[in-house]
């Protein structure tokens, strides 16, 4: 059993990484593919802290990220949509993980795509648009498309942390 300094260590720097991953988002010019466009690396994180630790701890460091990344590098908007998308992506992966239906490449590529789905929701809801709803097929499949990446990034660093010893029981 890993050391209750090792469990606070580990969620620390799964923020700090997580953070790391927001801001290198913010230096990609993937909005020319798509307005407000990203790859959600630091969602790996919280996947890997979900099927490792459990729903809270994801939870907690994933709130945490989105609260301070949208504080460094981006807006209240950001701050809404990120959480909302999120959040939901997170309870979406966790029930799913819970049910072992879905390897992490499916488990993650829905999360993906629910996130798109919230964010979209969400946007439609603060700006009193129903129209931007119309951009909802295209994200899904955007945010299926990187789920997919986000899994195979958390797949092998949960097997790298295996390796090295940090995911011993």
């Amino acid at each position: 059993m890993k050391s209750k300094a090792f469990y606070v260590s580990f969620l620390s720097l799964s923020l700090a990484v997580g953070m790391i991953f927001s801001y290198v988002e913010t230096l990609l010019p993937l909005n020319l593919i798509f307005p407000g466009f990203k790859l959600g690396l630091a969602n790996a994180v919280a996947l890997l802290l979900l099927r490792r630790f459990g729903f809270r701890e994801a939870l907690l460091v994933n709130i945490a990220r989105i609260l301070l990344s949208s504080l460094l590098f981006g807006n209240a908007m950001s701050l809404a949509f990120s959480l909302a998308g999120g959040i939901t992506a997170l309870i979406l992966e966790w029930i799913m993980l819970k049910f072992s239906v879905f390897g992490i490449l499916g488990v993650s590529s829905a999360g993906g795509a629910i996130h798109n789905l919230a964010q979209t929701v969400a946007a439609a809801l603060i700006l009193s648009t129903a129209g931007i709803m119309k951009l909802s097929p295209i994200l899904l499949l955007l945010g299926g498309f990187t789920g997919i990446l986000c899994g195979i990034v958390t797949y092998y660093a949960e097997n790298l942390l295996r390796i090295s010893g940090a995911f011993e029981k």
